[in-house]
């Protein structure tokens, strides 16, 4: 991807562009540039960083964590270090959970699901 405008960041990433407005607006996205026009530009970077941002969204991380934790990285110091390892650990906690959650379902199916191999006698 070239540099681009918000609408195409945004289809790239298969969000809105009101998410990409609100991220920017939090400070968890910078644009790489703006146009003679005044329009915020894009590069793979601001795509990767999104990216990035939304899967964490999605793993549960909050916004209000995801702004802390994309200006520790901007900073660069090691509190961005700190903590990405604290969201790391909150992330391998949540996977086990959900697969914990996931045999459960998993015995519950089984149980309710009829057995169709009784009654019948193999020759």
């Amino acid at each position: 991807m070239d540099i681009c405008t918000i609408s195409k960041l945004a289809n790239e990433a298969g969000v809105s562009v009101y998410v990409v407005r609100d991220y920017v607006l939090r400070g968890l996205l910078r644009p790489a540039r703006r146009s003679e026009n005044g329009y915020r530009l894009y590069d793979d970077r601001a795509l990767e960083r999104l990216r990035f941002v939304r899967s964490l969204f999605e793993a549960g991380v909050g916004l209000d964590e995801l702004t802390r934790l994309c200006h520790a990285l901007d900073d660069g110091g090691s509190d961005a270090v700190e903590f990405l390892e604290c969201v790391r650990a909150r992330i391998v906690a949540r996977c086990m959970a959900l697969s914990t959650m996931d045999r459960q379902m998993e015995q519950v199916i089984s149980a309710m699901t009829p057995d169709t191999t009784k009654g019948y006698r193999h020759a």
